[in-house]
């Protein structure tokens, strides 16, 4: 799991479908991501970085432990 990422889409108020809508993929897709069922691939999480605003690297947004 994504702890940081999980923690910015709550304090955004942003959802699954904001990320799939962004992403254009389908919110299935999105959950199995996020539960690290399968990978975000480095454009998805450039995409997601700009839509969280996020000032931190791609990194840390997307470190899991």
């Amino acid at each position: 799991m994504y702890y940081i990422l999980e923690r910015e889409l709550k304090k955004k108020g942003l959802t699954r479908k904001n990320i799939s809508d962004k992403l254009g993929i389908s919110i299935s897709t999105v959950s199995c991501k996020l539960n690290d069922h399968s990978e975000f691939t480095i454009k998805e999480c450039k995409e997601i970085r700009e839509l969280l605003n996020f000032n931190g690297t791609i990194d840390e947004l997307f470190k899991t432990d």
